[in-house]
């Protein structure tokens, strides 16, 4: 019994993914770098992990000056919300890799909101906006110059701010 309950221990641990880890990244996020160059005073302050185990997202989003009322309503109605990532490849292509969804996850801030979310799937997530990266193609992008956080508004339904994910220190 004992061999049996080691074999099925050991053949667990040879399944289980041996570069599996946690990929770390920032953005500071306003409208006055390219894609978003709207001329925005607000600004925000992302922190974003991967785990490459569970192939997961998690997000924190500060933000000042948008508040969740200014947030693009179109994308709300539309399930994928108004807070994306997004990869900006060298021809010109834009590609929405991950949504964040409006719901719970967003809240009220004193001068803004706060978006945090854990555990977010990536295929499920990738699905809702029609993306065919996966999950290993998608965690290659993020070492790229060109993936920025969005937030889209009614204001500037493009994006009002943004801010390009960078490995965190």
């Amino acid at each position: 019994m004992l061999r049996a309950v080691l074999f099925a221990c050991a053949a667990i641990a040879a399944a289980a993914p041996a570069s599996a880890e946690t990929l770390r990244f920032t953005a500071a996020l306003n409208g006055n770098q390219a894609p978003t160059i709207t001329g925005s005073m607000a600004s925000g302050v992302a922190s974003v992990s991967v785990d490459t185990a569970t192939q997961t997202v998690d997000v924190t989003l500060d933000v000042a000056g948008i508040s969740r009322d200014n947030l693009w309503d179109h994308v709300i109605h539309a399930g994928v919300g108004p807070v994306h990532l997004h990869l900006y490849a060298a021809n010109g292509d834009i590609s929405l890799l991950v949504p964040f969804p409006y719901g719970a996850a967003y809240a009220d801030a004193p001068n803004g909101f706060r978006l945090a979310f854990e555990d977010l799937p990536y295929a499920e997530n990738a699905a809702l906006v029609g993306s065919s990266l996966s999950f290993e193609q998608f965690v290659a992008t993020l070492g790229a110059d060109f993936v920025y956080l969005n937030i889209h508004t009614d204001a500037f339904q493009d994006g009002e701010i943004s801010g390009r994910l960078a490995p965190a220190s």
